[in-house]
This record gives structure tokens, C-alpha cells and sequence, in this order.
């Protein structure tokens, strides 16, 4: 994948991205969240946890808090300066969840991933961390090779807080610089100096993580490529071993809290493709891989080997190593994902804590899924989003499909694609070109009905 000028056999970008640029979703999952319902409740959770099985389990702990909002964000989080009077009676919460959960189940699974996001993670104190860390170790076993993640917000992190959070067992933690330059960090309310982010990073490399995440957003306010590019140096200063590249979804409409971004500081739409051009050729010239539509790994870290091996997934966690592992997640809004089951915890956290009272699981809403035709478009769109390419004669379970009898409207969609440069058909294949893994998630959505009917998710650029 090599985003360079365009040639007589590569067509530009920008025409392309502007042909194809609306809504769509990044599908993290299919189907994707926005078919959630609420005839998903507590009990299918229940008879999904006691099925027996012996395989390991990756488990999600959302920590909602944040000490201030960051205007970009879209995530579930709850902004608040109590610090430990919200914290106690939350891992209270937790521990009822972990223990009607364990209760379900009859059995006692070993975790082989683990994972802290938010929210802000560390808003919890290091005495707060331990609790919620030996909570875990109640209810599960962890397994030798345990990869232990997790996010934190750099602006209130201190060295022992690094080293703690070594100590307990996390061995992978990911933090987001977003953007480095001063100006957009002011339009954006995250405000974190150079100097600071530079200081994290030396914490933990001194505490001895295994892996480093750095998040970076294209798109943001007062963002130029001149200032985009400083901030790309800075991560190749830090070089750590992953970097996360997002495209700034602004959805004023959906997230008020963008509300106070001006659309008129936004770059162009020109502006970011240069930047994610430029961010694209520092990094691949630099040791790192391309993974997926919007990370990046060091040659040798695990997440770049999965790529390589064919091994690499994507869940409501982006792209992991994980395989097909089950993904139970807990705390406020979580989303647990099964071969035949997503289930979304209570969104708001009265409604959360007010289910445990009831001894309830506190699913919201979710979704069963076992009709073959969509566990189908499932492997097809995960196999695109993580391959870039679907063989057709082995697809299936090994079982061979004749795609264009079985998929004739996604295919003629297909024959479009190609004309313009972004996918290349075989005889019973697919396989996208590099031009045309900028637009993976448009590729992907060919087999997915529900954006036939109405297009929706965020826009590419």
C-alpha cells in the first residue's frame, strides 16, 4: 500500500475521495450497533454466558469518568470533578456485575485479553486501579501470556501512576496525543504540552510496557498540514510501537458537545487528504506498517505479524490480535460481542446501577444474529476490513460460493468500483487496490443492505 502521485494505472485521491465521500460505518462489527434493539435483554445474556466452552475470554472494563470534556469526543463518558465519591460506588456496581455474571456462567473462564477504556481509565487512583484489578482476578483467571491494555489520559498522568499500572499487569497502554500543535489543542478543550507527552512516553518505556499506542485525529479544528506534520514528527520521536490515525467524524447533530466547533475552522477537505498522505508516507517509511484502513504497527510488533499472518481481526475494540475470541464487556454502555449475540449495558448510569440493584444483568439492548446469509456478509466485510481481499471458494467454511449468482447487485456495485481503480475482481474474487484501501469502508459496505436503504455513519473525509 503505497500512497504516492498518480500515475497512468493510479487514479488521483481526492476526485475519488470526494466522489465517494458519505456516511458510512467503520464496522467495527456487522451488523453494526445501529441495529441494536431492545428486545435484546438480560436473559439472552444469561443463556449465551452458560453455554460451556473452554475457550480464553477477552474482557472490556469501561471507566466512564473524565476530569473535563474534549469537544471532538464521541465517546460514552460522564464528566465530573468527585474523583473517588463516583469512583467507590461504581466499582461497587462492578463487582455486582462481575458477580451475577460469574453466577451465569456456572464456570470460571480465563481472560486472554484484557482491556480499560473510557472514559478516562486513570481517573481511577492507584489504590482504586488495585481494587478493580484484584475484582477481575475474583471472578476470572488470567492467562499466562494475559495481554492487559490499557487508555490513559496524559494530562493527568505521573510517573507513579506509569509504574503502578506495570506492576498490577497491564503490559500494553495506549494514550492519545490527538494533535501536538497549541492551537488546536485550545480549539478542542485538550490542552497537553509537548513536554508532557514527551515525559509519558519516558515513564513508560522506564516501567517496561511491551507496547505503546499513540492515538492521533485528522480533521480537527485549526488543523494545517504544516502543523499536522509537526505532530507527526513528535510520534516518530516517540516512535511507539502502534499508532491509531482517525478521521475527525463532525456530527453536530448527534454529539452536541461538537457544537461549540466551528464547521469554518475545519480544514479542507483537501487539507486532509494531504495530511493523511503525508501522515501515511512518514510512518510506512519509518518501520511501520500499515494495518488495516487506520493503524499502524511496527514491523515487529504482534499487531503487525497478525497482519501479515493473515491472523488479524476487528471488533468494538479496532483491530486486535484477539481472533474470534468471545468479548465480554462490562461497567456503563459496554457492548459484549459473541458468534451469535451483541448485548449493549445500560447507557445511562442510573439506568446501570438500578438493573444491578434488581440483580439483573444490565443489558439495554442488543442483538441475536443467526441467520447464515448474515454470519456470510459478516465474513465477507471482516475479511475485507482486515485482508483487503475475499477468496469467494473459501469464504464459506471452505465451501465454495458463486459470488456473482449468489451476490449479483453487490457485484455489479463492485464492477463500479473497479472502473475507478479501487478493487480488482477475480473470476470468484475480490481484492482492493491501494488507492482503494483509503476507501475500505465504502468497498465494505457494498455487502451490507442496510446502507442499500439509507446511508449512514460518519463520512470518510
Amino acid at each position: 500500500m503505497t500512497f504516492t502521485a498518480p500515475t497512468r494505472s493510479q487514479p488521483e485521491l481526492l476526485p475519488l475521495l470526494v466522489k465517494y465521500d458519505r456516511p458510512v460505518p467503520r464496522y467495527t462489527s456487522y451488523p453494526t450497533a445501529a441495529a441494536f434493539h431492545s428486545g435484546v435483554g438480560p436473559v439472552d445474556l444469561v443463556s449465551q454466558l452458560r453455554q460451556p466452552t473452554t475457550a480464553d475470554l477477552s474482557l472490556y472494563v469501561h471507566v466512564p469518568f473524565c476530569r473535563h470534556a474534549c469537544w471532538y469526543c464521541g465517546c460514552n463518558r460522564i464528566t465530573t470533578q468527585a474523583g473517588s465519591k463516583v469512583v467507590g460506588p461504581y466499582l461497587q456496581a462492578l463487582a455486582r456485575e462481575l458477580a451475577l455474571v460469574t453466577q451465569a456462567s456456572g464456570q470460571r473462564r480465563r481472560l486472554g485479553q484484557l482491556h480499560w477504556g473510557g472514559g478516562t481509565p486513570n481517573y481511577l487512583n492507584p489504590q482504586e486501579q488495585g481494587q478493580l484489578w484484584e475484582l477481575i482476578g475474583e471472578h476470572f483467571d488470567l492467562a499466562p501470556d494475559l495481554e492487559a491494555s490499557i487508555e490513559v489520559n496524559p494530562e493527568f498522568l505521573s510517573r507513579d501512576q506509569v509504574l503502578n499500572l506495570r506492576r498490577l499487569g497491564f503490559n500494553r497502554i495506549s494514550f492519545g496525543i490527538q494533535d501536538a500543535d497549541p492551537h488546536v489543542q485550545a480549539a478542542v478543550n485538550r490542552i497537553v504540552p509537548v513536554e508532557q507527552l514527551r515525559q509519558a512516553m519516558e515513564w513508560m518505556r522506564e516501567a517496561a510496557f511491551e507496547s505503546v499506542n499513540v492515538d492521533l485525529i485528522c480533521g480537527l479544528p485549526l488543523q494545517t498540514p504544516e502543523r499536522f506534520a509537526s505532530t507527526i514528527a513528535l510520534v516518530q520521536e516517540l516512535r511507539p510501537e502502534r499508532v491509531s490515525l482517525f478521521s475527525f467524524a463532525y456530527l453536530p447533530e448527534q454529539l452536541p458537545l461538537q457544537r461549540r466547533i466551528a464547521a469554518d475552522d475545519l480544514p479542507s477537505q483537501r487539507e486532509r487528504i494531504r495530511m493523511l498522505q503525508h501522515a501515511y508516507g512518514a510512518f510506512t517509511g519509518d518501520g511501520y506498517d500499515a494495518i488495516g484502513m487506520d493503524h499502524f504497527a511496527l514491523s515487529s510488533d504482534s499487531l503487525a505479524l497478525a497482519a501479515r499472518q493473515g491472523r488479524l481481526h476487528r471488533n468494538f475494540q479496532g483491530y486486535t490480535t484477539g481472533g474470534e475470541r468471545d468479548l465480554l464487556g462490562i461497567g456503563v454502555t459496554a457492548i459484549s460481542q459473541f458468534q451469535n449475540l451483541f448485548s449493549q449495558n445500560q447507557r445511562t448510569l442510573k439506568g446501570y446501577v438500578e438493573a444491578l440493584e434488581d440483580s439483573l444483568l444490565p443489558v439495554e439492548r442488543g442483538l441475536v444474529v443467526r441467520d447464515p446469509a448474515v454470519l456470510l456478509r459478516r465474513t465477507i466485510i471482516q475479511s475485507l476490513m482486515c485482508r483487503f481481499a475475499v477468496d469467494f471458494d473459501t469464504i464459506a467454511l471452505g465451501q465454495p460460493l458463486e459470488a456473482q449468482r449468489l451476490f449479483p447487485s453487490e457485484w455489479a456495485d463492485l464492477q463500479t468500483l473497479e472502473a475507478d481503480g479501487l478493487v480488482r475482481l477475480g473470476a470468484n474474487s475480490l481484492e482492493v487496490t491501494e488507492v482503494g484501501r483509503w476507501l475500505i469502508r465504502t468497498i465494505a459496505a457494498v455487502f451490507d443492505p442496510s446502507q442499500r436503504r439509507q446511508a449512514s455513519g460518519s463520512r470518510l473525509i
